[in-house]
């Protein structure tokens, strides 16, 4: 006899590998095996609720094992196959899942299957119409959002089309070749993209293999080298087309002069002149930028410690935004970047402006500089504006593409950013929701060298020591070029020689430092000394110039007009009056920082009207 009156000690049953349940007459549960509880906890079975009778137990079976049809004889309950079987034994039943054996093989194969990092189904066509789904992979039920192994007999057409693929399922199972589908589907709220591959194969009946691609990273990849191919063609095309510009524009800026010589004070024309030299100007402002997003402007780099110039900028930005702007400006501290600093004033104004515009109604405006988890540096501006929509946030960076209104601005601003990011080697990063703000995140590789150490002091006899600093000296006198130079060197500073003018602009070409002091003759052969710093702050506007001459500055007999306010020194030099000059220049390294913020901002409104 198979079973013992005593329905708790039925010791065949309890010695069954595999899960079994026995049920009495009429189908009423009566016990289980242990191999059985594990398959009622998965089922939701538990202290409170027992089985059901035979058959609505066996639907709950098929139900929670994959299979929607009430003939199937197999299911799969936690990734395990059974083969279910229902013995009749004088006046009780005995329900038996008994395990589907594979050979070694085919358990290595399957636990390959159940790592690779593609979805994976087998279709089996035996109705061509409605293609039913034999197997699934671990990752094809996560690419699906369900239990994998509930997917097994379902429909391939119906589970696929609930998840947004509206293509014929079946069509494509049933080709002779090889084909894809692309669909768009989101995760995690997230937009994400993938492809579905399918493969037709036939063994005794066809079958059909998908395998689903996790497409989103190339997606991604592929949309940023588009985008940067875009503008690097876009940046050379504004490269020639600055170039012959500036020509056109050169050529008439010149024929206004000329006209205007030829005028009277009072005369209508005269003012008509004015005014096309006027325009000249915001073209030459206009070309400026187009160069600077064609990355043909040459900057010399400096290591520069980012958190502390960002900072230093704020007394600067504050005045440029609204009363109704709150201004948070937050840096770490010695994040050195080599960078031209000029280039960072020029980002930051850019991109402040852009960020104040956005905000008409007010709100809040932050600029963050620190590092990031790549070791890195990053400078972070952070608007609660209108924000963008894609649209717009994709044609961004275009030159001349503006959503201001007519007249309030040239849409080169934030593409001349772009341009300033890449000649620094670094990226950018854009989020934006409309109606929430805008975050804009530059990223620059960190520097390995510091910023050299610059001390000024002075010693007990009040002599004054500056270390850490260059001068170059253009003196056309060799005996006064050996004396100056070797005051300045006893003062610490290390110094560079020049002749002439057209030597200094030689010697600053070839040297890679930061020349803090040019101290240059007024009247030299070849090229005069207004003409070279001239020259000379055009490749490097951080350094100070200091004049000398033998004549009082722009007097009657001096030959060479001296800019108004330029520091002037009279031959013979006074070595006091020179070290208390440069004591000042040294002393106010913020000088230059406000003299290029306020050229940038006046070259900004050239450029807006």
């Amino acid at each position: 006899m198979l079973f013992h009156r005593n329905k708790f000690h039925n010791p065949l049953v309890a010695c069954l590998p595999e899960p079994c349940f026995v049920f009495h007459e009429g189908g009423r549960y009566g016990y289980c095996n242990d191999a059985a509880r594990g398959v009622l906890k998965i089922l939701g079975y538990g202290q409170e609720r027992q089985p059901e009778n035979h058959d609505a137990f066996l639907q709950v079976l098929r139900f929670f094992g994959g299979t929607a049809d009430a003939q199937a004889s197999e299911l799969v309950l936690d990734a395990a196959r059974y083969q279910v079987q229902s013995h009749l034994c004088e006046d009780k039943i005995l329900l038996r899942l008994l395990p589907v054996f594979e050979n070694d093989h085919m358990q290595r194969l399957s636990t390959t299957l159940n790592v690779v990092p593609w979805g994976l189904m087998t279709l089996g066509l035996q109705d061509p119409e409605r293609p039913k789904i034999l197997y699934c992979n671990q990752r094809a039920g996560e690419l699906l959002q369900m239990e994998y192994y509930k997917l097994v007999g379902l429909y391939a057409g119906d589970v696929l089309r609930v998840f947004g693929i509206e293509q014929d399922i079946a069509e494509n199972a049933c080709s002779e070749e090889i084909t894809h589908i692309d669909y768009e589907g989101r995760c995690d709220g997230k937009v994400r993209w993938y492809r579905l591959h399918f493969i037709p194969y036939a063994m005794k009946n066809p079958y059909c293999l998908i395998v689903i691609e996790d497409t989103t990273e190339n997606k991604i990849m592929e949309g940023q080298y588009f985008q940067a191919q875009r503008l690097e063609a876009l940046g050379q095309l504004a490269g020639g087309v600055a170039h012959d510009f500036n020509n056109l524009l050169s050529i008439i800026d010149g024929y206004a002069r000329l006209t205007r010589k030829g005028l009277e004070e009072d005369c209508p024309a005269r003012r008509y002149t004015e005014h096309i030299s006027h325009a000249v100007q915001r073209g030459a402002a206009l070309t400026t930028q187009l160069l600077t997003f064609g990355r043909h402007k040459v900057v010399k780099d400096t290591v520069i410690d980012l958190g502390k110039l960002v900072l230093d900028q704020e007394p600067l930005i504050r005045p440029l935004m609204d009363a109704s702007i709150t201004l948070s400006m937050k840096a770490e501290e010695e994040i050195y970047v080599q960078v031209g600093p000029d280039n960072i004033c020029q980002i930051l104004l850019n991109l402040c402006i852009n960020a104040r515009d956005a905000m008409g109604d007010g709100g809040n405006l932050t600029v963050e500089a620190g590092r990031n988890e790549n070791n890195g540096a990053y400078l972070r501006i952070i608007d609660t504006g209108c924000g963008m929509p894609p649209d717009v946030k994709a044609k961004m960076f275009d030159p001349f593409f503006t959503t201001k209104d007519q007249g309030k601005g040239t849409g080169l601003g934030l593409s001349m950013v772009y341009g300033l990011v890449k000649d620094m080697k670094g990226d950018i990063d854009v989020t934006s929701k409309v109606g929430q703000g805008t975050s804009i995140s530059i990223y620059l590789p960190l520097s390995e060298a510091k910023p050299p150490a610059r001390d000024i002091t002075e010693d007990e006899e009040g002599h004054l020591h500056l270390e850490g600093f260059t001068a170059l000296v253009a003196e056309d006198e060799p005996d006064l070029l050996n004396i100056l130079s070797g005051t300045l060197e006893d003062m610490g500073i290390q110094v560079l020689r020049a002749s002439n003018g057209n030597e200094a602009l030689m010697v600053q070409e070839d040297f890679d430092g930061k020349i803090d002091f040019l101290l240059t003759d007024v009247v030299m052969p070849e090229m005069n000394g207004v003409k070279l710093a001239e020259l000379f702050e055009s490749v490097r506007p951080d350094s100070r110039v200091l004049f000398m001459s033998g004549y009082p500055a722009n007097n009657l007999m001096s030959r060479v007009k001296v800019p108004q306010g330029a520091v002037m020194m009279s031959k013979p030099i006074n070595i006091d009056k020179l070290s208390t000059a440069i004591r000042t220049l040294a002393g106010n390294p913020d000088a230059n920082v406000r003299d290029t913020w306020a050229a940038l901002t006046g070259q900004w409104r050239t450029a807006h009207g």
